[in-house]
């Protein structure tokens, strides 16, 4: 068993590229502008990269469990800012 972060709840304006991410295990949620982001055909939410770091030094990746149903997750990275990989839709 891994001890991954999972996200709850990802929000995106993509007008004015606002981000909320909502962690389970947490009430509180961070936000973050969206500098890039890809969506697939489906509208899921492929690739973020954030102004901002939201990830510790050890973390390599976020679980998902979105809409009542497991995700995939991200890959994150990055030391200034953070950038997450859908894992299963590499590009």
């Amino acid at each position: 068993m891994t001890n991954n972060r999972v996200v709850k709840n990802i929000s995106l304006n993509e007008a004015s590229r606002d981000l909320v991410i909502q962690f389970r295990g947490s009430s509180s949620a961070i936000e973050a502008k969206a500098l890039d982001f890809k969506k697939d055909k489906q509208g899921n939410i492929v690739y973020l990269l954030l102004d901002r770091l939201i990830h510790k030094p050890h973390e390599s990746v976020f679980e998902c469990h979105l809409k009542d149903e497991w995700v995939d997750g991200f890959s994150v990275s990055g030391c200034v800012v953070s950038e997450l990989h859908n894992l299963a839709k590499k590009d």
